[in-house]
């Protein structure tokens, strides 16, 4: 039986191309020549997407117009594609198309290392929370005789109510 079973198993092992010491030399297969790539035709742009190419884009990939099969990530690329291809230079830094060179400009005056790549920096705009305000109007007695009326305005959080009024500090605290 173990016999057997060591026969099958030398009869499976692949056999040696040569015996051990010798050079092989085998003839590579001659390589198919590359299909020549045919050259894409970008197809043309009103002039109108030369004066606005932003709304060209809205355009042409809005829901209404594009396929039903296209995302809108796929018609955007697209799209960027082709407006890159005729505006070059004066395509704005927005639509440049995913994965094309960024131009590099200076960062700071006095530093000539300091550059920055890719789109430009936007200073933060200051946020202005609006505050919700509770108003009373409110008769008051002039010195001169009659009545003129003010109006007090106060947070509607009333956050800052304890800066009103008489505050007695007993041991450095209020």
């Amino acid at each position: 039986m173990l016999a057997v079973v060591l026969a099958l198993m030398l009869q499976q092992t692949p056999p040696l191309p040569a015996a051990t010491g010798q050079v092989v030399w085998e003839t590579p297969a001659p390589a198919e020549p590359a299909d020549p790539v045919a050259a894409i035709e970008i197809p043309a742009i009103p002039d109108s997407a030369r004066a606005d190419p932003w709304g060209y884009e809205r355009a042409e990939c809005s829901p209404l117009i594009r396929s039903s099969q296209e995302s809108l990530e796929t018609c955007q690329a697209r799209v960027r594609m082709i407006l890159a291809a005729h505006l070059g230079a004066a395509l704005p830094a927005g639509l440049a198309p995913a994965g094309a060179p960024n131009e590099c400009r200076q960062e700071a005056a006095g530093d000539r290392y300091a550059l920055q790549c890719g789109a430009p920096t936007r200073a933060a705009r200051p946020t202005t929370v609006l505050e919700e305000r509770s108003c009373e109007t409110r008769p008051r007695v002039q010195p001169q005789g009659g009545v003129a009326w003010t109006e007090e305005c106060r947070p509607a959080s009333r956050v800052r109510e304890d800066d009103e009024g008489l505050t007695v500090r007993l041991g450095g605290r209020d």
